[in-house]
């Protein structure tokens, strides 16, 4: 590990030295006490590998640095992991926003900084090694056509190597060609036979292709190894019988170059397969070929992929709208870049960030897609548990604050109407004292498994506000429709039948719900409509609970 660089960055000279005794001489070290410094290293000719970010620093803290990182096009790739005293998710999850690979909270473990640094390090090599090879795969696309083209510049000049031969393929004339393809001189040939120029494993297969010549009248284009002189070659060749019938006329090129080209790409096709996350359809979406590293991800073998479509992996959370999105960008002759909930073949699910693009012919026809796929399962899951309530697995607090804004927003830009409803327990705090509060997580679970089965269409959004109380975001046309819905939610509850000795409502577990409908017409504040869902939950409250109390919003 001791070619690569580390660069890190701290204002606290004592955190450096901490570090600087835990790598030892084993890596390289850059040391920047605040983020200008860090950048100017991080652009120089001697740039770090990977880099070790505080994010409490004067003048420019460390998430300004890693924006700074991830929008230089000269620092883009390098990789950096934030090493900070902030535990609190709201710093790590803006630290994997800027782009961070890691991030790791003081104090920290030796053996757990030293193993993360060791895996982003080899991911990085492995990532930067695969871009090599990618170029030299280009270069060496470039390399065969230019092979070809000179393979047919000495064809048309005639530089094939030219042999007559007998029935037994021993030399009786070649031409200049063919002793400079061979490397034997024109007398040494005429001691020769075409077929003794042969490998031996080549032998036996040399001799039944000349029996179809003679037997047929030619042969196109046959290939094999042959000793040279001083080497080995690959030719190609084609056999003619002579009118006479008594000898056979060689056409022979040397291929050798092609032959090398070849295998070159086909270790470059053989990496990109085996660590390249990707498919091909037909223009209808039928898979015609998948990766290697594709189906080792979804645990389907290639046989299983041709002739299906990708939906077949499709989760269940994927809404239909957003396949019928993606199909029309692509058919546009447009590219398409997203991320895609999909299901492995043992059930567990994966998320790919994934970029489909139209292929053409030659001939500018198009003839199928192309789509590149990068495993972003781990981000996604760190993103998720940000925004999820863990006991009821609806969204929290946190990201109902997030969503309830940019929806209003986005109904009164678009002049639609929504609905904003708040549910809370009856006498939830008497359930607890009465039955514990195991039982009354069970009952909060159970609630919010019927709100997440009520929030079922694209638009709707179910959340855990807090203790006992829960909200939904909802389209509806009208003010009727909007309390049926809630209504709909309250007995769907109430016929849990779930016991309640101490409800004044029922005998088993109710809720009461506030609902405020706005129309399209109307302007509202997020502060506002959450007041009067409130107000109205109240009053529902007031009013004997298990109801619904609903309120149209009219601006004054």
């Amino acid at each position: 590990m001791k070619n690569f660089k580390i660069l890190l960055v701290d204002d606290e000279p004592a955190n450096i030295s901490i570090l600087m005794g835990i790598f030892g001489s084993d890596y390289e070290i850059y040391v920047a006490t605040d983020g200008k410094s860090a950048l100017e290293i991080a652009t120089s000719q001697d740039k770090p590998d990977l880099i070790l970010l505080d994010i409490s620093m004067p003048e420019m803290d460390g998430f300004e640095v890693g924006y700074h990182l991830k929008h230089n096009k000269y620092t883009s790739n390098i990789p950096f992991i934030f090493l900070t005293a902030k535990d609190d998710e709201e710093s790590m999850i803006r630290g994997f926003k800027e782009g961070a690979v890691d991030y790791l909270t003081k104090p920290f473990r030796k053996e757990e900084l030293l193993v993360r640094v060791k895996n982003h390090l080899q991911k990085q090599k492995l990532q930067n090694s695969l871009a090599e090879a990618m170029q030299n795969l280009q270069n060496k696309m470039i390399e065969l056509d230019k092979a070809k083209q000179e393979f047919e510049a000495i064809f048309n000049q005639s530089q094939n190597g030219i042999a007559l031969t007998d029935l037994d393929t021993n030399f009786l004339l070649v031409n200049n060609s063919y002793s400079r393809i061979t490397g034997f001189t024109k007398e040494e040939l005429l001691k020769k036979s075409c077929i003794g120029l042969s490998e031996e494993k080549d032998k036996i297969k040399s001799q039944e292709i000349v029996k179809t010549a003679l037997n047929v009248g030619y042969v196109e284009n046959f290939e094999k190894k042959c000793i040279g002189k001083d080497k080995s070659i690959y030719v190609n060749t084609s056999i003619s019988l002579m009118p006479d019938k008594q000898r056979l006329l060689l056409n022979t090129s040397d291929v050798t170059k092609l032959k090398n080209a070849e295998k070159k790409i086909e270790q470059y096709v053989d990496i990109m397969d085996k660590n390249i996350i990707s498919s091909s359809t037909d223009l209808d979406g039928n898979i015609t070929e998948v990766s290697e590293a594709f189906c080792n991800l979804t645990g389907y073998t290639k046989d299983e992929f041709i002739g299906k479509k990708h939906n077949f992996l499709k989760h269940a959370d994927v809404k239909k709208s957003a396949y019928q999105q993606m199909w029309e960008t692509i058919t546009n002759n447009e590219t398409w870049n997203g991320e895609v909930k999909n299901i492995k073949k043992n059930g567990s699910l994966y998320w790919a960030n994934t970029t489909i693009f139209p292929i053409f012919s030659d001939e500018n026809i198009k003839t199928g897609y192309i789509a590149i796929r990068q495993d972003i399962t781990d981000k996604k899951r760190i993103e998720e548990l940000s925004i999820t309530d863990e006991l009821t697995k609806l969204y929290n607090r946190r990201y109902f604050n997030e969503v309830f804004e940019r929806e209003l927003r986005r109904v009164q830009r678009d002049t639609k109407s929504i609905t904003f409803l708040m549910l809370d327990v009856d006498h939830f705090k008497l359930y607890n004292d009465t039955y514990g509060h195991q039982e009354g997580d069970i009952v909060l679970a159970k609630i919010g498994k019927i709100l997440g089965e009520f929030a079922n269409r694209a638009g709707d959004y179910a959340f855990r506000l807090g203790g006992e109380e829960f909200g939904l975001l909802y389209q509806s046309d009208d003010t009727q429709k909007a309390e049926e819905y809630a209504i709909n939610i309250t007995n769907a509850i109430e016929n849990l039948q779930i016991p309640h000795a101490n409800n004044t409502a029922s005998n088993f577990v109710t809720a009461s719900i506030g609902v405020v409908f706005k129309d399209s017409q109307e302007n509202i504040t997020p502060n506002e409509m959450y007041k009067i869902a409130d107000d109205s939950l109240y009053l529902a409250k007031e009013m004997g609970r298990n109801r619904v109390q609903i309120h149209k919003y009219v601006s004054n």
